[in-house]
């Protein structure tokens, strides 16, 4: 877990929109805010007890997606070790959260995953809504990017959309623009695996903690 030291900071802002909520404490101790209960902060112990901690630690707070996973509690610890090993410090705090905001958008409009990511975009970053609401319907319209993120965030969005429409002539590109092949493959990871995530809050229509 040492890698989720060097983003504790950015995860921490990134969940700032949540915070006011977590203080009462009445949210994340809400076990019946999906079709499946989760263990609760306050009823939590063992190892659930301590990712809970850490969690906290580095977010300001337990998102209920994470709460979630406590109904198993290996595929608990298998997405916070999944957090640390995804972390690249070649994507900015902004990048990743417009991929997630476009992804969760363009999937199933998954309310939770989309307003979380658009709260922080507009808090964090001061981005306007109007190219928020053109990022989603074409991530190209994402003006305050520059051209390597920008063609990042395409790639992350199209792997998500229409992945079949991905080509080598794509990856070249963004390899002439300075991403690593490793860059390359751990962004269609993440947007892939936040099509994932989508999924699984609106199955269980996780409700808002934020």
């Amino acid at each position: 877990m040492k890698n989720l030291k060097k983003i504790t900071l950015i995860l921490a802002l990134s969940a700032m929109l949540g915070l006011s909520l977590q203080a009462k404490g009445d949210v994340a101790d809400v076990t019946s805010s999906s079709l499946i209960p989760y263990t609760s902060q306050k009823a939590a112990t063992g190892e659930v007890k301590e990712i809970y901690t850490q969690v906290k630690n580095a977010f300001g707070m337990v998102p209920a997606p994470i709460l979630q996973h406590s109904v198993n509690p290996a595929q608990l610890k298998a997405l916070w070790t999944q957090f640390g090993a995804s972390h690249n410090p070649n994507f900015s705090p902004k990048l990743g959260a417009l991929m997630r905001m476009a992804v969760a958008s363009s999937t199933h409009d998954c309310e939770y995953c989309v307003g979380f990511n658009e709260g922080m975009l507009v808090n964090m970053f001061k981005m306007d809504m109007k190219e928020l609401q053109a990022i989603k319907k074409d991530p190209r319209n994402a003006t305050s990017l520059d051209e390597k993120d920008k063609k990042m965030l395409i790639l992350m969005v199209d792997a998500t959309r229409d992945p079949k429409k991905v080509d080598k002539a794509q990856i070249a590109e963004l390899r002439k623009l300075g991403w690593s092949d490793k860059d390359i493959f751990d962004g269609i990871k993440m947007s892939t695996q936040m099509v994932a995530m989508t999924l699984l809050v609106d199955t269980l229509k996780i409700q808002k903690d934020f």
